[in-house]
């Protein structure tokens, strides 16, 4: 049976490890690492991975990417959003992509391995 990257990433990100990474991250990085980039100050709100775990072809790798420290960056959520959309992992066109491979995953678990049987 195939692997569910969206499972294992639900699995993570609910996590007490998380949940402990993240306040970590917030408290020692309290300001939006962007804004401050960009010359504003606003209060990070959330935690964003720089290099995303979906991304990640192994759970070990999926894993070194969520709790990676040096993977994270502290956002408010206008930025957290901004950058998401930069990457097209927002919007209409992001939600078509991930609806499409859950299809696939889909197919792939339950379609296929009912012709392999046959």
């Amino acid at each position: 049976m195939k692997r569910n990257n969206d499972e294992d990433y639900r699995k993570m990100i609910q996590s007490r490890h998380w949940a402990e990474l993240r306040r970590y991250k917030l408290t020692q990085n309290p300001l939006c690492e962007r804004c401050m980039e960009e010359g504003r100050t606003r209060a990070a709100s959330e935690v964003h991975h720089v290099k995303p775990v979906e991304d990640a072809m192994t759970q070990t790798e999926m894993r070194r990417l969520m709790f990676d420290v040096h993977n994270l960056r502290s956002m408010c959520h206008d930025c957290h959003v901004k950058i998401h959309t930069e990457m097209g992992r927002s919007g209409a066109k992001h939600n078509k992509r991930v609806q499409a491979k859950r299809l696939e995953r889909f197919k792939e678990r339950f379609l296929d391995e009912d012709n392999e049987s046959k």
